[in-house]
């Protein structure tokens, strides 16, 4: 059996990234043992946060079996320059590393990085043993912004545990959004959208998330919106009722890479109504599975969610095709053998 270090956000840290390595960490392998080192990008005071980058970087360096893998989760920011320390030290050590990108911000990061910068990150990206990204948009930027090699390349799409089977349909449907209750994760537009639906359509939606809102505008269309309910932030078990009384999943952020949320909501059956972000459209195939708008554009996100609201077969259809293809292809099941396949090329070689 192989040892796999996975340096990042530990298992249910808050964040995408900290959620699923929460899932991997319940998976169970014959082949590989998985130890999850913090490094320092957790919630926390500054102080822990600053201990637990010494101690990641204390074991990018101590001794180690001969075939231990490290597995290198990576978002943008404050992430990448806590990796570009700890991937130095193991490449002084001669250490094989996977980079794992979960950031969806990262085509803007990139952009506004100076020469240098930019030059430093993509070495940390080439020396890598593999890069790990969740679709095919992120495959292409990094091949062609940061120049890695097509044969260290993997898509491997985030994944979720769901029911062993979906509630049954209900008689009046809810909408659901998870996540944060940003500007950025297209609540502004969520809200104009629902607001302008006709009375007569128009059923119940629920946000689902810690409220952020610092200049107070998301706060003024809530009061000003009917026939919505916020929660605050909920855990497991809450948020698993909230997905078992939904029937349409509304995520309309304005950049995501592949959000668990989406995911979430096709395991429990739900019908999704998506902005074309990040990897979505590798999700949502054809329009079967789900309804794809733009960016920013509340009146098609009206639309999409009045038709679904107001056609009880369209929504159910694809609602099951939305499960269907979690089954096959988004199941935390079947997503730690895709890992160890890469790790089992790096050891290699």
């Amino acid at each position: 059996m192989s040892r796999v270090i996975v340096l990042g956000p530990g298992p249910d840290t808050a964040g995408g990234i900290g959620v699923m390595m929460g899932h991997l960490a319940r998976t169970a392998s014959d082949h590989s043992s998985l130890s999850f080192v913090e490094s320092g990008g957790a919630p926390g005071s500054s102080a822990q946060r600053l201990r637990a980058f010494g101690r990641a970087m204390v074991t990018c360096w101590a001794p180690v079996a001969d075939g231990t893998v490290y597995h290198v989760n990576l978002a943008s920011n404050g992430s990448t320059w806590r990796k570009l320390v700890l991937t130095s030290l193991l490449r002084v050590r001669r250490r094989p590393y996977v980079l794992h990108l979960h950031g969806g911000g990262y085509v803007d990061f990139l952009k506004n990085l100076n020469g240098v910068m930019a030059a430093i990150v993509r070495s940390m990206f080439r020396s890598a043993s593999s890069v790990v990204v969740l679709g095919e948009f992120w495959r292409q930027f990094v091949s062609a912004e940061l120049g890695v090699a097509a044969r260290k390349l993997h898509v491997i799409p985030n994944a979720v545990p769901g029911p062993a089977s979906v509630p049954n349909a209900k008689a009046t449907p809810t909408v659901l959004f998870t996540g944060k209750v940003t500007r950025a994760k297209g609540v502004i537009d969520l809200l104009h959208a629902w607001g302008s639906l006709p009375e007569h359509v128009r059923t119940h939606l629920v946000l689902a998330g810690d409220l952020h809102d610092p200049d107070g505008h998301i706060t003024r269309l809530l009061e000003a919106t009917p026939d919505v309910t916020t929660t605050g932030w909920l855990n497991g078990d809450q948020l698993k009722k909230e997905l078992a009384r939904a029937s349409i999943l509304v995520l309309p952020s304005h950049m995501e890479n592949l959000p668990l949320s989406l995911l979430d909501g096709m395991a429990w059956g739900l019908a999704p109504v998506v902005t074309d972000v990040g990897s979505v459209s590798d999700v949502i195939e054809g329009g079967d599975s789900g309804w794809i708008v733009p960016v920013e554009a509340p009146r098609e996100l009206a639309n999409a969610m009045e038709v679904l609201l107001g056609d009880t077969g369209r929504r159910e259809a694809i609602a099951q095709a939305a499960r269907s293809r979690w089954e096959k292809q988004y199941d935390i099941a079947h997503y730690r053998r895709r890992l160890e396949d890469v790790y089992r090329q790096v050891r290699t070689g």
